[in-house]
């Protein structure tokens, strides 16, 4: 008894949409499909100046017709995978009645996104996407598509407190300002962060005072909740014969690890000995 195998519609036009997808990404990038559907279709390589620059990911799509919009409701889960992914993420979705292709970028509406999850029961959101732009066939046809992705790279280093300097050349427009209390924590953060890297270096490899100073002099302002901001500075002012000023850091220092009821008691002590024999030491 033969069976017969059916391929239905669906898939075959999944099929052609992807195929139709990736020949105009072929215009502009390097497209490489996924072998399994993990939320993502194909990763991407633009290039510009006949070189491979900046990657992003196309998750495609197929409908039989679209109308004003394209609508569908996709699991919360895909979603966040789409906003965690280190590129920016397109959706691509192809019309086969017009046999054009649509599409949207995923950062652009990464707060938009992310607030509808935070507030939908369930494990799936409602994501649409306007016939607004156009993949298009040819060279040099697609120079918006090309735009979204570096500023989608920018807006996503920026989600996680990374600002980048936007535009090419000498001259280039300043970061993007945060745009929710996570990215200004995020990017305070990664201020911290970079000074304590710079002060380790000037301070304990190059010994140089002097450029050390202002780093630490910065922090106590820039952060004051850190007992080590001012036990550096402090530091700092005694090897400079600044006696008072090294005191008054060591009693904030002290002041700090007072109040600071996270620290386990007995990991401080040492710390806080070593901070009173400091101050012991300007008096």
């Amino acid at each position: 008894m033969s069976h017969t195998v059916k391929i239905p519609w669906k898939t075959r036009l999944a099929d052609i949409g992807e195929a139709e997808i990736k020949k105009l990404l072929s215009y502009f990038s390097i497209p490489t499909k996924y072998d399994r559907d993990i939320g993502i279709d194909f990763r991407c390589e633009l290039v510009e100046d006949d070189s491979p620059s900046l990657d992003f990911y196309v998750q495609a799509k197929a409908t039989g017709h679209l109308d004003h919009h394209w609508r569908a409701s996709v699991k919360k889960s895909t979603v966040s995978y789409w906003l965690h992914r280190p590129f920016p993420v397109f959706l691509v979705v192809y019309d086969e009645t017009t046999k054009k292709c649509h599409w949207m970028s995923i950062e652009e509406q990464r707060y938009d996104l992310v607030n509808r999850m935070s507030k939908t029961s369930g494990n799936s959101i409602s994501v649409q996407m306007q016939k607004t732009h156009l993949l298009e066939e040819g060279r040099g046809k697609n120079a918006e598509f090309i735009r979204k992705v570096k500023e989608g790279l920018y807006s996503l280093t920026m989600s996680r407190g990374w600002p980048q300097f936007r535009g090419e050349g000498y001259i280039r427009q300043v970061p993007l300002p945060p745009r929710s209390e996570i990215e200004l924590l995020q990017i305070r953060e990664k201020i911290r962060a970079g000074l304590y890297s710079l002060l380790i270096y000037y301070l304990f490899l190059q010994r140089d005072l002097d450029k050390a100073y202002p780093l630490a002099e910065f922090l106590t302002g820039f952060d004051n909740s850190h007992y080590n901001h001012f036990v550096w500075f402090g530091q700092i002012n005694k090897a400079l014969g600044r006696k008072e000023a090294a005191k008054q850091s060591f009693e904030k220092a002290l002041e700090i690890t007072g109040r600071d009821r996270n620290w386990p008691r007995e990991s401080m002590k040492d710390i806080v000995a070593r901070i009173k024999s400091d101050l012991e030491s300007c008096k």
